[in-house]
């Protein structure tokens, strides 16, 4: 896909997020796309040469006596020796218009495909009645997933969405999920 393609499949993908209960998802996926992507670095003194003054006259001056590599323009084994004359840092880019679709399209796999087979299984369990049970017990019947107490108050992110879904029509969700992956990938 190219970019118009791909703006234009953000934006109908956020569209249909956008003032419904799953808000949230695209909340969080801003989030990540704020953070950047993270990729590694080697800060490196540049070679002194002679007749070049010592001293700094200037930050700019300073910071010009460092050279940044990246890893994708290294090797292996230039890397690994840059490692050892450099320092490795962590830096981050913002991410393209082909890893915020894909994403958004993982986020919405995860909450339609992995988050109904997490719940189908942990259900399975909770159902499940042990020999030394004498009926004690409440019949299990559904998850409620919550986010951690520890985030930012946000919408509410309670979601039921999981043992409605039949286990063959989230097989079938989970190919369309990945023949668009494919699709934006090439």
């Amino acid at each position: 896909m190219n970019q118009f393609e791909l703006r234009r499949v953000e934006r109908e993908l956020r569209e249909a997020l956008s003032g419904t209960d799953l808000q949230w998802v695209l909340d969080d996926v801003d989030d990540a796309i704020a953070a950047g992507v993270p990729e590694e670095k080697i800060l490196r003194r540049r070679p002194h040469r002679r007749g070049e003054d010592r001293q700094p006259t200037s930050p700019a001056a300073e910071a010009a006596r460092y050279q940044v590599l990246d890893r994708r323009e290294l090797g292996p084994a230039e890397f690994e020796a840059s490692r050892k004359r450099g320092t490795l840092v962590i830096t981050t880019r913002p991410m393209t218009e082909e890893e915020r679709v894909l994403l958004l399209l993982d986020a919405l796999k995860r909450l339609f495909v992995e988050l109904p087979e997490i719940e189908g299984e942990t259900l399975k369990v909770l159902q499940s009645v042990p020999d030394s049970d004498t009926g004690s017990r409440s019949v299990i019947q559904g998850v409620v997933f919550e986010p951690d107490e520890s985030t930012r108050p946000r919408r509410s992110q309670s979601t039921i969405v999981a043992n409605r879904v039949a286990a063959e029509r989230r097989e079938s969700v989970s190919l369309l999920f990945d023949d668009v992956t494919d699709g934006v990938r090439s």
